[in-house]
């Protein structure tokens, strides 16, 4: 009797693991394929990521050597890819698109989509990319992916210029010393 009842734990064990291990490989199959088309968007401009991140349905990588940000986005209704020349970017803003909504008691803000805007010196938007899309799926991070992305491309987006009259103060500084 107790070999039978350590077969029948086990099939319960097994009954209860299983959707967890269909899911986490289906998720590691997800974030792999996000990341080999992605990749495949690099290798055809002849870039290498310095940084990678695969997020929900959607993956983005930067090349800094070469000044190059790639997009790649899956959903049900395709797939998409962009490529922004961040030689021509002077800065990137954060896109957060609110509607109010007014329920019988209360008036809430639902988020419709979320993403990163790019703009030329001139401040006119170049283009922009989307993490989220308030039709297309269900919001998780990427509020937060965005504000991350934001201020690291910020910091890559210096104007050089700024640098190198740094330099040349430095220069000046270490002349009259």
């Amino acid at each position: 009797m107790s070999i039978g009842l350590i077969i029948i734990q086990s099939i319960i064990i097994a009954i209860v693991i299983m959707p967890f291990a269909l899911f986490l490989g289906g998720n590691k199959k997800k974030v792999a394929e996000l990341r080999k088309a992605l990749e495949a968007e690099a290798t055809q401009n002849n870039c290498k990521f310095h940084k990678v991140e695969v997020h929900g349905n959607f993956a983005i990588g930067i090349d800094t050597t070469n000044q190059k940000l790639f997009f790649y986005r899956k959903n049900k209704s395709g797939a998409y890819a962009k490529v922004v020349d961040l030689k021509s970017v002077s800065f990137c803003k954060p896109i957060k698109e609110t509607k109010r909504v007014k329920d019988k008691s209360k008036h809430y803000d639902v988020i419709e989509k979320i993403g990163l805007a790019f703009f030329n010196n001139n401040h006119n938007r170049v283009i922009s990319i989307e993490f989220f899309n308030y039709d297309e799926m269900i919001l998780n991070d990427e509020l937060v992916v965005a504000e991350e992305w934001h201020k690291f491309l910020n910091e890559v987006l210096t104007p050089k210029e700024d640098v190198k009259t740094v330099e040349k103060q430095k220069e000046l500084t270490v002349a009259v010393s």
